[in-house]
């Protein structure tokens, strides 16, 4: 059997068991985000490691959810 050729400075493709990985993230871990006004954007959960602890968060952008937002919402957060 030939060795497949690696392209420099090119990503490395990945395995059936590594696409799994991500399916799995996909279906469990990105959410839509509906905020009042009409708007709709997208959000990943996941945890970050700090210090002692795992912080888990919602990661999006700020256009979906900043400082007004918050500032409101607060009883909810």
């Amino acid at each position: 059997m030939k060795k497949e050729n690696i392209i420099k400075n090119y990503p490395k493709p990945i395995t059936i068991e590594q696409t799994d990985i991500i399916l799995q993230q996909m279906k469990n871990c990105i959410c839509k985000i509906y905020i009042n006004r009409g708007k709709i954007g997208t959000g990943f959960f996941c945890h970050i490691p700090y210090k002692n602890e795992i912080l888990q968060v919602l990661i999006t952008n700020y256009h979906i959810i900043n400082d007004d937002y918050i500032k409101q919402n607060r009883k909810y957060i």
